[in-house]
């Protein structure tokens, strides 16, 4: 699984696989920090809960990617266009193989709109584009 429990600390330690004393020191650090309600570790602004209690759980957690913010220009029909800015005939594209919809940023939350949207613009004109060609 992503998550752990651990009955302690060095039960926690061994099932992620990490030095039982380097995390209990970690441990330590973090309940001195929120005695003082001062992180100077990280600069958290609040200290809430004390993680002085059993049991312990820990997560695994990556790095992913969740946006690009290039690809090949489309127009507004979803053509894919040329560095000169002209439409590449019978190339459509949609999704996060495009980039520019938003300009130079994205508009969160946006993404899947613009899949669903660009997506049926491209299918319907490359449909169309099939049959005239």
């Amino acid at each position: 699984g992503y998550s752990v429990k651990g009955d302690n600390l060095q039960d926690l330690a061994k099932k992620i696989n990490v030095p039982a004393d380097t995390l209990e020191a970690t441990f330590k650090a973090y309940h001195e920090a929120y005695k003082l309600g001062k992180d100077t570790a990280f600069g958290r602004p609040e200290m809430v809960i004390p993680l002085d209690k059993a049991p312990f759980y820990a997560a695994l957690i990556t790095p992913g990617i969740h946006h690009t913010m290039g690809g090949v220009t489309i127009n507004t029909k979803a053509e894919v266009q040329s560095k000169a800015g002209k439409s590449i005939p019978g190339l459509f594209a949609a999704g996060e193989v495009t980039g520019g919809v938003h300009g130079a940023n994205r508009i969160g939350g946006n993404a899947v709109a613009d899949i669903v949207t660009f997506g049926r613009i491209a299918g319907t004109n490359a449909s169309a584009y099939a049959k005239a060609h």
